[in-house]
């Protein structure tokens, strides 16, 4: 089984050369690990692309998106279309030499562990929602950006992204409370927002009632996002998530009927 240590565990001081690869170890008896690390030079740069890639996506949602306070990226921002021509090479190059600082992420780090018994009480209550089919993995990895939207996961491999700042400062007023969100995101993306075809707005609408409702002891002071969907958002309440496929199930033939009420009013 994966372990998670204890915070006071880690007794060695985070420094540029060792944080890279820092553990967050919360319970040496719990069967979850979340790993906690800036990412590499060369993931930043990757990432950083992939923002560029989807800048449309995220300026149409209304998401701020930070980019490199640097003439060669800023160009990039001001012309999306110069990315098919971009060379690679000379990009990662530039990026390496003139923007990547590793203790950027330092104070971000430190705010993360003095939190992140948090994201284990909140894990243990998702025990339950296993039963329905919520993805719950052993091992998270959180990985920490200066760049994209405020958090992002990869569902197949509980992969986390989240935005730091310089200071330590997150989009939330946790960090615990993004990783929290993410790892819901993980966990129903397959039986609940591919299986009913739930829209972006959708699912954070959703994602957001189940954090507010369900981890309000946990998540204090969770605030909802703007984009989120109000529909979904009031169909749900903590006693939801003790069978969440049914809930979305009604709440979708709900939405059906409304539609086509209105479709016969006009």
């Amino acid at each position: 089984m994966s372990k998670i240590y204890k915070d006071e565990e880690i007794n060695e001081k985070v420094t540029c050369k060792d944080f890279l690869q820092f553990k967050f170890n919360m319970n040496n008896k719990s069967d979850y690990e979340i790993i906690v690390r800036a990412q590499t030079v060369d993931e930043e740069f990757d990432y950083l692309i992939k923002v560029f890639e989807k800048m449309s996506f995220y300026n149409e949602h209304g998401y701020k998106i930070p980019i490199p306070d640097h003439p060669f990226f800023l160009k990039i921002s001001n012309d999306l279309n110069s990315l098919k021509l971009l060379d690679m090479k000379e990009a990662r190059e530039i990026f390496k030499k003139e923007v990547y600082n590793l203790e950027y992420f330092k104070n971000g780090l430190e705010a993360i562990n003095q939190e992140i018994h948090l994201a284990k009480k909140a894990m243990k209550l998702m025990e339950g929602w296993v039963s329905w089919g919520f993805k719950l993995f052993s091992k998270y990895e959180v990985k920490l950006t200066a760049y994209g939207p405020g958090g992002s996961y990869n569902s197949g491999h509980g992969y986390i992204i989240l935005k730091a700042t310089s200071n330590g400062v997150f989009k939330r007023c946790s960090p615990i409370y993004t990783i929290v969100h993410e790892i819901i995101h993980i966990g129903i993306e397959e039986c609940i927002i591919k299986k009913f075809g739930l829209t972006h707005i959708e699912k954070e609408g959703l994602v957001d009632a189940i954090c507010i409702n369900y981890f309000k002891d946990i998540l204090i002071g969770y605030t909802i996002q703007k984009l989120g969907d109000n529909d979904i958002f009031n169909a749900i309440s903590e006693k939801s998530c003790k069978n969440l496929p049914e809930q979305i199930e009604e709440y979708k033939k709900k939405k059906r009927l409304k539609s086509l009420k209105d479709i016969l009013k006009n």
